[in-house]
């Protein structure tokens, strides 16, 4: 009884400290908030070459950023140096800056060398398949905000989860345009769009993906992911499911003069 008497003014405390989005701000360029996984002390996966999770996402974030800035499009990212940037802070500096799309760049890891491919990720509620769940975990290591179990974190999960779910649906519009892209690149198996747990996801208050790009742990992708070539062409087939997902949808009116690339 205590918590719920408790939640009227906790509600009220997060409002005013920037727990929601702010108002999308009247400009004439869509806004995407780039998310390069890990940073800093948090290294991520890394492959049997040494390739480091973190700085092949960053430089897949940039090579990205630049493909839609070219597109027209206005884009931020959450860390832009080898920094760390705690995965609850991720999303509310895309929902202060009111951000029309949010999307987490990662790179996937096995103990099979021979997985291939990318996986695309849109937010689960609940714990997701166990395979799902398991890779959600290793990507959630060290996210619990401070003060993580009090009744402000719980008030605060609340929130975060009711504003994601009201994009749920585009969220799994945006994973299937960008995953259907990342299916045409040569060499790449189709692994299916998936839902998990993402702490990263949970409180972007717009739709939002991680994306897997490709296995850090198969050898012959970690050689790829060092080249610029093959960086070059996960942004362009990801700027065209973007531009895709932008053309085809009714829920902001912005988003119909964004040409389809297809």
């Amino acid at each position: 009884m205590k918590l719920l008497w408790v939640l009227p003014i906790l509600f009220s405390s997060l409002l005013a400290s920037g727990q929601t989005p702010k108002p999308r701000p009247a400009r004439g360029r869509l806004l995407v908030f780039l998310d390069p996984g890990h940073g800093g002390e948090d290294l991520g996966a890394q492959g049997a070459k040494g390739l480091q999770e973190k700085a092949a996402a960053l430089d897949l974030a940039q090579a990205l950023a630049a493909q839609l800035t070219a597109s027209g499009m206005e884009v931020r990212l959450t860390r832009g140096e080898d920094v760390f940037v705690p995965l609850w802070d991720r999303a509310r500096l895309a929902n202060e800056a009111g951000a029309d799309l949010f999307v987490s760049l990662h790179l996937n890891a096995s103990p099979a060398r021979q997985a291939k491919g990318s996986e695309v990720y849109f937010l689960s509620l609940g714990a997701g398949d166990q395979g799902a769940a398991e890779l959600a975990a290793q990507e959630n290591a060290g996210g619990a905000p401070d003060g993580a179990g009090g009744p402000e974190s719980v008030v605060a999960g609340i929130l975060e989860d009711l504003s994601q779910k009201a994009y749920l649906r585009d969220s799994e519009r945006l994973a299937v345009a960008i995953q259907d892209r990342l299916n045409t690149l040569s060499g790449i198996k189709e692994r299916g769009v998936k839902q998990a747990p993402f702490v990263v996801l949970r409180g972007a208050a717009m739709p939002a993906v991680l994306v897997e790009t490709a296995f850090i742990s198969n050898p012959r992708e970690e050689a790829r992911l060092k080249t610029p070539a093959f960086r070059l062409k996960v942004a362009q087939a990801i700027t065209q499911g973007i531009r895709r997902f932008f053309a085809e949808s009714a829920a902001l009116p912005r988003r119909r003069t964004v040409a389809d690339s297809r």
